[in-house]
């Protein structure tokens, strides 16, 4: 483990989507590179992670 790094529970986007009241596949294609510089996207090769906090937050901020 490594050590002064957060643990962040991240998640891939259908585990996010089963919890999510929107189309977050459409969100990510929409406003993936937001979504990236908010944190709360993170790509890792072809693997895509959410971070749900973030995720929220930014969605939050939109209205």
């Amino acid at each position: 483990m490594i050590e002064n790094v957060p643990q962040k529970s991240l998640l891939t986007v259908k585990e996010f989507q089963d919890q999510s009241p929107i189309n977050v596949r459409w969100a990510i294609q929409k406003h993936g590179c937001r979504l990236e510089e908010t944190g709360a996207v993170i790509r890792y090769g072809r693997k895509i992670l959410i971070d749900p906090d973030a995720f929220m937050r930014w969605l939050m901020k939109l209205n």
